[in-house]
């Protein structure tokens, strides 16, 4: 009770104070409290607390030096995401500085600077960094100090391109192994910041679920899918951005599941293969698996009707695989490999699959196209258009630039998944002159660059690349320029480097949007874990 009543009469004298207009103390004290919490906290913000000014007399070291992610001398898009990174280099300290340049030289004063090795950007300075050198380049000096001496590597530079970029990018997440999982995800990422979202994970479906092989319309969000496979397999498919409905696409007269697939950027019609996939294990290479086809033929299913239609007559002579629309939907790309040499007949699957061991060298397939008539719904001839199997190479994943002017592809010497083989590269097919080239500029010595996709502007290209560690594919990012080359690659910008590296996922699949998935994970799981409502029909 007396603790109660001197804790009453202490409220009841300040009050007091304050009322009879002593408050001004008052007020000082909230402001000194308020100021230093606000010091802590502008001490506490990435990219806001620096080493002072740069060393005067440090020596220059001749050479870059090695960060992760490997940031230097890299373009960026006006709407990217901070480029954290931390330095590799040995010293007792570590400073880094950014600067304007002039003809290759720092001017002026340091536009930002950091202490130690971790080099983190708020995203409010680092958005203010593009926004006010648009079209410029940036230099980074960073500094070491060894045996009490300051050293400076050489400059890297960092060129800020007025071309934005699709500012979200989707892709399936894939952890280490070959038959067995247990965290399959579909994953979208705001390439702006930081900022991702599960679209749908299969462990919420079942433990023994898969799902893969999502596919956009038009890089918009409104009509997609994706399959699921196994336990509670189908296919779920969102359209207008409201309507979900799963459908099972192994109609009756179907030798195989729909599975590789391009929704066609102006009408409702999804061009799918028909496929019958195996695993071959290898023990003395490098390459450790293939994974190749029994039999693989080419759809088009309207999604209104629920009707699939050949759009190759369907037989045993050739396989066909990775269709991909161009931009006005006037031609189907695809790929096609003669018939590598089965004795057994096509449903056989067992049998064909232990013949694949001996017949894995034969599977070389070149880049097809086909025209569609939207009026009539028909295709024309196909027509062969890079003759990969003449050089004993396998060409795959066609992807027409928005313009319809640039062709990319990735080649290895054979089969149909290159994301397994060390000499897999990217390529370019200009459609005016014919002429293709190696991707150079963008590919790893000897790492797989695989799956590739175009931005709507047709400025940007992102692709999955195993040149990080040679066991996990993570994703890059490239300017195409306006004379035909790319730009470095930079690496998919983490708010800490680190959780990359701690990731034990492989990123698959990506995929530019140029907006967020809408419809919600809750929604998408209540429709996948239903059995199908409807089965496709096969046309006759």
């Amino acid at each position: 009770m007396l603790r109660q009543l001197e804790k009453d009469n202490r409220v009841r004298n300040t009050i007091r104070e304050e009322n009879s207009g002593n408050y001004p103390a008052s007020i000082l004290r909230c402001a000194l409290r308020l100021s230093f919490f606000l010091f802590l906290l502008l001490c506490s913000i990435p990219g806001c607390k620096g080493p002072g000014a740069p060393p005067k007399d440090a020596l220059t070291i001749d050479s870059k030096p090695r960060l992760y992610p490997d940031y230097v001398d890299v373009t960026v898009p006006v709407n990217f995401a901070p480029l954290n990174f931390d330095v590799c280099e040995d010293g007792e300290e570590i400073a880094a500085y950014v600067w304007a340049s002039e003809n290759g030289k720092a001017v002026g004063k340091p536009l930002a600077s950091f202490s130690g090795p971790n080099i983190r950007f708020s995203i409010s300075r680092w958005k203010k960094l593009l926004n006010d050198n648009v079209g410029k380049t940036l230099l980074t000096s960073v500094f070491v100090k060894r045996e009490g001496k300051w050293l400076r590597f050489n400059d890297s530079t960092l060129y800020i391109s007025p071309d934005s970029i699709d500012p979200y990018v989707s892709y399936r997440l894939v952890g280490p192994g070959y038959e067995g999982f247990s965290d399959l995800a579909l994953w979208t990422r705001n390439i702006e910041n930081f900022k991702e979202k599960a679209i749908i994970r299969a462990r919420l479906i079942s433990e023994r679920a898969c799902v893969n092989c999502h596919s956009f319309q038009d890089r918009r969000t409104e009509n997609f899918f994706f399959h699921i496979r196994l336990v509670q397999g189908g296919t779920v498919y969102v359209e207008n951005g409201d309507k979900i409905t799963k459908r099972d696409m192994v109609a009756d007269g179907l030798d195989g599941g729909c599975s590789y697939a391009a929704w066609r950027p102006n009408s409702n019609h999804v061009a799918f293969t028909s496929n019958r996939t195996h695993q071959v294990f290898r023990s003395l290479s490098h390459d450790r698996i293939d994974v190749l086809d029994a039999f693989a033929d080419l759809y088009l299913y309207d999604v209104g009707k629920n009707v699939l239609t050949p759009i190759v007559p369907p037989g045993d002579d050739q396989l066909e695989t990775y269709p991909s629309w161009s931009q006005d939907g006037r031609y189907l790309y695809y790929c096609s490999a003669k018939n590598p040499g089965f004795t057994a007949p096509r449903n056989d699957k067992e049998v064909r699959g232990m013949e694949m061991g001996s017949l894995r060298l034969k599977f070389k397939y070149d880049i097809m196209r086909v025209s569609y008539d939207e009026k009539t719904g028909l295709f024309g001839e196909p027509e062969k258009i890079y003759d990969a199997s003449g050089q004993d190479k396998s060409a795959l994943f066609p992807r027409l630039s928005p313009d319809g002017k640039t062709l990319l592809f990735t080649l290895t010497h054979f089969g149909c998944f290159p994301i397994w083989y060390q000499d897999s590269d990217i390529w370019a097919l200009d459609l005016e002159s014919g002429k293709a080239r190696s991707l150079d500029e963008i590919n790893s010595p000897n790492e797989p660059d695989s799956y590739h996709s175009w931005d709507s502007s047709g400025r940007w290209i992102v692709f999955s690349s195993r040149r990080d560690d040679g066991s996990y594919t993570r994703l890059y990012f490239a300017h195409f320029n306006d004379d035909g080359t790319f730009s470095k690659p930079a690496m998919l910008p983490q708010k800490d480097p680190v959780r990359t590296l701690e990731t034990l996922n492989s990123f698959n699949i990506p995929e530019f949007t140029t907006e967020p998935v809408h419809v919600s994970e809750r929604r998408l799981l209540r429709e996948a874990r239903r059995d199908p409502l409807e089965k496709a029909q096969l046309s006759r």
